[in-house]
């Protein structure tokens, strides 16, 4: 039986052709395709400076109109004159940061943002310090929930807020640990019940002792110490929702919830 022969196959010019222009193409793109490049750069470069130059001198961006938002107590005229911005200014050149650090320097301001609405409106958005708690001391000064103590304001509700009593501001400014710890037990109530502050209307501080609350109706002590604070918040919560409780409570002279498992009640003589 005879052997087939094996042709190898002629290799063809034209794939020959084509391989050699592949690789003889220059490793540079087209001058036209740098050139329509470069061009376009320009052109952006060239429109973003002719629109820098159009902000920067159009009177359409000069500061007209100031705008305060989020105020509820501060006046927004002083604000705005905290905020003490250079006349004439485009809105584009007014110093940000700098601007917000002198509204800050108002202690009734916890918070600032600023932000520009075209062509020529800034607005200055505020967070308040809000009460959590009043302290009567010759005058009434409201207590935020970082602890800092400022003069109430005249547009600030008194509302269902405890009033904090036994210490003076100077004596408070030279120790807050009292009053953090008043401030840590009224947290706790809104966070447990925010209805049991209703029933509350005082919270008595000193150097020595813990917190002590006084009830609305019959003005009943309240000893509740600073351990297993939620647990003894929740057994005072539902005490007060009980009405065979609520009915007595003008005659209680004393609650003590500092003891294990159990209320220990005092009542009037």
């Amino acid at each position: 039986m005879k052997k087939k022969k094996k042709y190898n196959s002629r290799p063809n010019p034209f794939n020959q052709l084509r391989s050699a222009s592949i690789s003889e193409r220059p490793p540079f793109p087209n001058p036209k395709f740098v050139l329509g490049i470069i061009l376009v750069v320009l052109a952006g470069w060239g429109i973003y400076r002719l629109t820098i130059h159009f902000v920067k001198n159009s009177d359409m961006f000069v500061l007209k109109k100031v705008e305060v938002s989020g105020n509820q107590f501060i006046e927004s005229g002083d604000i705005i004159q905290k905020a003490s911005l250079p006349a004439g200014k485009r809105i584009f050149q007014i110093p940000v940061q700098e601007v917000s650090e002198r509204v800050l320097k108002n202690p009734y301001v916890r918070g600032v943002s600023i932000s520009r609405a075209l062509p020529s409106t800034l607005i200055i958005s505020v967070q308040e310090r809000e009460p959590v708690a009043y302290l009567v001391d010759q005058k009434i000064y409201m207590i935020d929930e970082q602890g800092i103590i400022l003069l109430k304001k005249p547009d600030m509700a008194l509302k269902n807020l405890p009033l904090v009593t036994g210490l003076s501001v100077q004596s408070l400014l030279r120790n807050r640990q009292p009053l953090l710890d008043a401030l840590k037990l009224i947290r706790m109530m809104n966070e447990i019940d925010p209805t049991l502050l209703q029933f509350v209307s005082e919270i008595h501080i000193d150097n020595k002792n813990p917190p002590q609350l006084y009830m609305v109706r019959g003005g009943a002590r309240v000893e509740i110490g600073l351990e297993r604070l939620p647990e003894r918040i929740f057994i005072l919560s539902e005490f007060v929702k009980t009405p065979a409780f609520l009915n007595q409570l003008e005659s209680l002279k004393k609650i003590d919830l500092t003891f294990d498992k159990r209320v220990i009640v005092t009542r009037k003589k």
